[in-house]
């Protein structure tokens, strides 16, 4: 809506032609620099609000999938897989196998001189139809010396407690080490990490790869990676807690860890040099049989458990361990990313905000990489970059109406232009037709305006144009009320009065005449000073069926012509049914026929 009487908006444009700029911020309150600071504020906020909240974390979470493709995989790393695959199952027979067939293992893999053997099998109980099995499996794991068995939970229905699902005791006593094979899998079905601890009450049993890291001494508990998640209420019966968090690039290369049949390791057919010193991952990759798990990457990728601990066990000898931000560094991550690119909006908030968008989202986006492949720290871009959005399009909805108003106005005066009055016009033409009310509408023309710009040049007319158009808005204050300059030095004011009269219409005219020359604008020929008066021509007109807006324009510019030839400096008021007739005339003292 075009409101004349906006005064904090007739000094942006004022602002705008004396020094050129087009910046509607900068314009309205403050210096540029409280501005800038205000953004970058906003943006923070809003960015830390967005992250509080937990609206993207999905898609958070999707961003940094797809970072990590970026992030190289451990090369190398002395993991490797025996996969209890198809071929074993065609050549061996159907599972379950008797347990001598890990005893066979053993031994060659004792023979070949591996390292560290870890099962992600879990020997729960035992084969009461295979007890030779059983003992050759046991005795086995005594001389290899370097086992480690896994363990899981399970849930109690009925204590509504969860239980530990170890190794029978006669394979727990002559294993090396006991590890878990808790898989936390994402809201999303993703898995993205592990925990290095987890246990029933407390955390206290290392990830099935970090305990074939204990065999070797290279691991302490004091020493682990991984965002520390214990606390108090963390220790209690019948609770499953995890510990150390960690986060790692999945290795999704074909042959990049190295996977060796079960049926030929226990045959021969894998060259000794092969397995020595390795440490082995024993687990299920037939399909049907295995434990999967979605792992981040281009497309879904399924991932065989046993695959995930050889790659826990390569991120843990690397150190190719990644960082997930939390807390205060979480919040000061946020913070910063955010300021940064709240102040490239900033920057282009007059001129193009969605440019100021694009620089801002690829200087966070550098700046989340940089720190995710130099430092390994990942950082929430989502709540920064719906932070940068929300400002963008707040700021470019600024521009657009900002946009639409300048097309409206007059830009030397800030009033209404004539198509912002014209439209309007006919907007009140309308509703006085329906409940036949008449409107009223004022010209003003400046007196002898010619020989003000030929005695003070151009610059001082407008100077002059401008502050009559700033006083003339100050006389509208109805809603229905429009100022607008319609050409040159006239001027044209709608009023829509609740309670139509002439005679108060002509009251207010000449009260604008009056008041016109008390406002101390005066120019000079130079031999004498002459004051700014302004002559009125006003109509009013019922709208009907046979009658146009352009009928009471005809008939305000008429009134204007009669208010001229009378001496100017004075107001002509007529109604179209009705003979004109001269009112309340000034005298023209400072102008001659």
């Amino acid at each position: 809506m075009c409101r004349a009487q906006d005064a904090e908006k007739r000094h942006f444009f004022n602002a705008l032609l004396d020094s050129g700029e087009s910046n509607e911020m900068k314009a309205l309150t403050g210096t540029p620099a409280r501005k800038t600071a205000a953004y970058v504020v906003v943006t923070v906020l809003l960015a830390l609000l967005i992250d509080a909240s937990g609206v993207t974390w999905r898609m958070e979470q999707m961003v940094v999938d797809a970072e990590l493709q970026l992030v190289p995989a451990p090369a190398g790393g002395s993991a490797a897989i025996i996969a209890i695959d198809e071929k074993s199952l065609a050549r061996i027979g159907p599972w379950p196998w008797s347990r001598a067939q890990y005893a066979r293992l053993l031994d060659r893999l004792k023979e070949a001189g591996s390292g560290p053997v870890a099962f992600d099998i879990l020997f729960a109980d035992l084969h009461k139809d295979d007890v030779t099995g059983d003992q050759a499996f046991a005795a086995a794991l005594a001389r290899h010396g370097r086992v480690v068995l896994a363990m899981t939970s399970d849930q109690d229905i009925q204590s509504d407690s969860v239980l530990e699902i170890l190794p029978r005791p006669l394979f727990f006593r002559p294993a090396a080490a006991i590890g878990h094979t808790d898989m936390p899998v994402d809201q999303d079905g993703m898995l993205r990490g592990v925990f290095l601890l987890a246990g029933s009450g407390s955390a206290h049993w290392p990830q099935l790869a970090l305990a074939t890291l204990y065999l070797g001494g290279r691991y302490r508990v004091a020493q682990l990676p991984g965002h520390d998640l214990m606390n108090q209420e963390s220790y209690a019966a019948g609770r499953w807690v995890r510990d150390h968090r960690i986060l790692f690039p999945f290795t999704r290369e074909a042959g990049r860890i190295p996977v060796f049949s079960f049926v030929d390791v226990i045959e021969g057919q894998v060259n000794e040099s092969r397995l020595a010193g390795k440490t082995l991952f024993v687990g299920v990759t037939a399909q049907g049989m295995q434990r999967t798990f979605f792992t981040p990457g281009v497309g879904p990728k399924l991932m065989p458990g046993v695959e995930v601990h050889a790659n826990v066990l390569n991120a843990l000898e690397q150190n190719a361990l990644l960082n997930e931000l939390r807390g205060w560094k979480r919040w000061l991550a946020v913070s910063v990313l955010a300021a940064l690119g709240g102040w490239m909006i900033a920057l282009y908030r007059g001129n193009c905000a969605w440019k100021g968008f694009a620089l801002g989202f690829l200087v966070t986006t550098a700046g989340s990489l940089v720190l995710l492949l130099f430092f390994g720290y990942i950082m929430p871009n989502m709540p920064v970059w719906g932070s940068l959005i929300a400002i963008a399009l707040f700021v470019n909805r600024r521009q657009i109406l900002h946009l639409r108003d300048s097309s409206r106005r007059d830009m030397l005066t800030g009033l209404c232009n004539k198509s912002a009055f014209d439209e309007h016009f006919q907007r009140m033409w309308n509703i006085n037709l329906r409940h036949q009310r008449p409107l009223f509408l004022l010209i003003l023309d400046v007196d002898h305006f010619k020989k003000l710009n030929d005695f003070m040049g151009h610059l001082h007319g407008d100077e002059v144009l401008r502050q009559l158009g700033d006083y003339l808005g100050t006389k509208v204050r109805r809603a229905g009320d429009r100022a607008c300059r319609i050409g040159g030095e006239e001027f044209a004011i709608l009023l829509d009065m609740e309670s139509p009269d002439i005679r108060r219409v002509r009251q207010y005219a000449q009260q604008i005449v009056d008041e016109v020359q008390t406002l101390g604008i005066t120019y000079s020929d130079g031999k004498e000073y002459y004051s700014l008066t302004v002559s009125v021509g006003c109509a009013s007109l019922v709208p009907g069926e046979t009658t146009s807006p352009s009928a009471l324009f005809e008939a305000a510019d008429q009134a204007l012509y009669q208010a001229k030839r009378a001496g100017r400096n004075r107001v002509w008021c007529q109604e179209l049914d009705e003979q004109p007739a001269v009112a309340d005339a000034v005298e023209d003292k400072l102008y001659s026929q």
